[in-house]
């Protein structure tokens, strides 16, 4: 599968963020091509029509569209003609260097791929502003000194902030009341490093030094869903992914997975997706 990695130095010095045409990736972004990207990825669709695979989400392509793309999620792109877009580029460095809060990302809900669909569907006014906001952005890397970060970063801010609190409109989404943060920066981290091999709530609350029903009070709190259903999203999102874009068969993605037995993992599987994972892998809209 292609990786894709963020051009550091495209304008001669080192910079972080990138605003590009849609329409110039079309050698990136190959019909029926998977592949993964190092970096963030926000994609506004200005025309055009298709399909838009993000792990196991399939999206119709269509105008006034965002979509939001986390580091080392499958894509794949389904077109005739490459849709028209604006696509903002950004290493999450570029802001954390600067803000120092290295929690802000997990703040973002249409990037928390384990809880929401990552995609946004602009009203017409909300498009025309978003729109304007990434030609500036576009306007400032053009005309990029190195003086000039802060205001890049400042402009990063402001659409993430923005485009968070229309997604959490949009879907009806609650912000989560204030908690520990760093419990669940922590946990997240640790889920994501660990979730092949530890299944146990006990693992993960062992390791952040608190009870499990104390981690449990806290996830739900943060997500609602149980510290359990936390890592079992984690684990089935990426069995999801190895059954549509890998060739491992069933049994290698049960021991990939660390399950006792092929037969548990099928039952697992299908009791946590409605399908077997046969099944599942050759329905077309999952």
């Amino acid at each position: 599968m292609d990786r894709y990695d963020f051009h550091k130095i495209k304008y001669g010095s080192e910079l972080l963020i990138d605003l590009v045409k849609l329409e110039s990736l079309e050698k990136y972004n190959i019909r029926n091509n998977s592949h993964v990207l190092s970096y963030y990825d926000i994609t506004l669709i200005t025309a055009g029509s298709g399909t838009f695979h993000l792990d196991e989400n399939n999206f119709n392509v269509c105008p006034k569209t965002v979509f939001f793309t986390s580091p080392m999620q499958v894509r794949k792109w389904e077109f005739e003609k490459i849709p028209a877009g604006l696509v903002l580029l950004f290493e999450e460095e570029f802001l954390n260097t600067f803000f120092n809060d290295a929690e802000f990302f997990q703040r973002l809900s249409y990037f928390d791929s384990t809880s929401h669909k990552p995609a946004l569907l602009l009203t017409d006014p909300d498009f025309v502003y978003f729109e304007s906001v990434l030609k500036n952005i576009e306007k400032e890397i053009v005309a990029h000194q190195k003086k000039d970060d802060h205001i890049l970063r400042a402009l990063l801010y402001q659409v993430l902030v923005w485009l968070n609190r229309l997604y959490l409109q949009s879907h009806s989404v609650q912000e989560p009341e204030p908690v520990p943060g760093k419990y669940i920066f922590d946990f997240r981290k640790l889920v994501n490093l660990n979730f092949q091999n530890q299944h146990s709530v006990g693992f993960y609350a062992d390791k952040l030094n608190i009870t499990a029903g104390h981690l449990n009070d806290i996830v739900k709190q943060h997500f609602g869903i149980s510290a359990k259903q936390f890592i079992q999203n984690r684990i089935f999102l990426e069995a999801k992914k190895m059954l549509l874009y890998s060739s491992m068969s069933v049994s290698e993605i049960a021991w990939q997975l660390n399950f006792q037995d092929d037969s548990y993992f099928v039952r697992a599987f299908k009791k946590k997706t409605g399908y077997t994972p046969h099944s599942w892998k050759n329905t077309e809209n999952p």
